[in-house]
């Protein structure tokens, strides 16, 4: 069906006009068509399932202007209208004021109706309607915001509010969803902001649980001071501001089993155990990113007194990596963000990162070849794994003996870090 009544026109809305105003560079422009059908558009490739959004080229895209309708919970209950729909109507349905301004292509002139320019110089993140509340991943946006605009800018109380009678809303939050977001979120800096913000909103606990429960545990101890784990748990993803996505979800999870641990094991110390540690976690992160993390915690105690430990306790560590020397090269990164984020009183050995990276290598490059080669008769799978194990645990303890005790790491293991 044609639009009828209305006068074609073209605006550039939303991101690409609120980074402008900003002065950050504006690398995505999306518009939206009043007056226009699909058949206006039908040399454009088009995407989106439930509305049309016409691909221009790699960075630009056209929707028709179009108008929602809450039908049922979750992300994808709504219907949508897209015949006869003004740029007010459409500007209404976006989420922050911010981002519901619109540029007359013709005139060159700023179309504002919620005072999203005026929100910008306050520095102010506020909701553009009460429809708001219709899709709770908009929280998830609004934490974002905060983390990309940075700690200056404020949330609305009014936004607040609304937030808070979001919450039952915040339990149909599809899971892949939530992990779209929170890989945009660790894409950039003071992603800390993110959880934090989430927990000034007072919906931390019904999007992360295990996060959540971080921040009513204070570990009192000279190791660690901080006023609750969730305040060094933030402070290591603040040390890790420009590192990789693996990292900064290790830096969330390493210390997620301590409330459970302290709480209900006999041995409060296992909390870098991976088992404990996967049952804890509450998004849905892919499985190959997930199994190096897993690794990477489940190591970040036990190389704080690498060179304190038998041969074959440092052989399984570096077994571990599975010949991954980046992996390895992210657990020692992870060492130092660690430990340099720690409150406390106690006094750690620099790690020996040389030493661990030359074992590492000396390890993996053994080859039993000639050892096979020696002998009278050609020896079975077993023969040779158990030669190459026993040759690595020798080679481990000729490496330790070379170590003098200023060299080796052998201070006393801290088990509640």
């Amino acid at each position: 069906m044609e639009n009828t009544g209305f006068t074609k026109k073209i605006y550039l809305v939303g991101g690409a006009i609120r980074d402008y105003l900003l002065g950050l560079p504006t690398k995505d422009k999306d518009y939206v068509a009043v007056g226009f059908s699909e058949n206006d558009f039908q040399r454009y490739q088009k995407v989106g399932k439930n509305f049309p959004v016409f691909l221009i080229d790699s960075h630009t895209q056209i929707a028709l202007a179009r108008k929602e309708t809450k039908t049922t919970k979750g992300y994808n209950g709504f219907s949508y209208k897209t015949d006869n729909v003004t740029l007010l109507e459409d500007l209404k349905r976006r989420d922050l004021s911010i981002n519901a301004m619109a540029l007359d292509l013709n005139s060159n002139t700023l179309i504002d109706p919620f005072n999203g320019k005026k929100d910008l110089q306050n520095k102010i993140l506020r909701h553009t309607s009460p429809a708001f509340c219709e899709d709770p991943l908009r929280i998830l946006r609004l934490a974002r915001f905060k983390a990309k605009l940075g700690i200056h800018w404020k949330i609305h109380p009014s936004t607040k509010v609304l937030v808070h009678s979001m919450k039952e809303e915040l339990k149909t939050l599809e899971p892949n969803r939530v992990f779209e977001e929170i890989k945009q979120v660790l894409s950039q800096k003071n992603s800390h902001l993110f959880f934090e913000t989430l927990f000034e909103l007072g919906v931390l606990k019904e999007i992360f649980p295990s996060i959540y429960a971080l921040t009513i545990l204070k570990e009192y101890n000279p190791n660690h001071l901080e006023s609750s784990v969730f305040v060094h748990t933030m402070e290591v993803l603040k040390r890790l501001d420009n590192d990789s996505l693996l990292l900064k979800l290790t830096a969330l999870y390493h210390n997620i089993a301590k409330p459970y641990t302290y709480r209900n094991s006999k041995n409060p110390n296992e909390y870098d155990n991976p088992k404990k540690v996967e049952s804890l976690i509450d998004m849905q992160i892919p499985k190959t990113i997930q199994k190096k993390m897993l690794i990477l915690i489940g190591n970040h105690i036990k190389i704080t007194h690498l060179f304190a430990m038998h041969p074959s306790k440092i052989l399984d560590f570096f077994h571990s990596f599975k010949g991954d020397k980046t992996l390895l090269l992210d657990q020692i990164r992870f060492f130092e963000a660690d430990y340099k984020r720690c409150i406390s009183q106690a006094q750690y050995t620099t790690l020996e990162s040389k030493k661990i990276i030359e074992l590492f290598s000396q390890i993996n490059s053994y080859s039993p070849k000639e050892w096979i080669q020696s002998q009278k008769s050609k020896p079975n799978g077993n023969q040779i794994k158990d030669h190459i194990q026993k040759a690595k645990i020798n080679l481990i303890s000729s490496f330790l003996s070379t170590l003098s005790d200023k060299q080796s790491l052998r201070a006393k293991p801290d088990p509640n870090h």
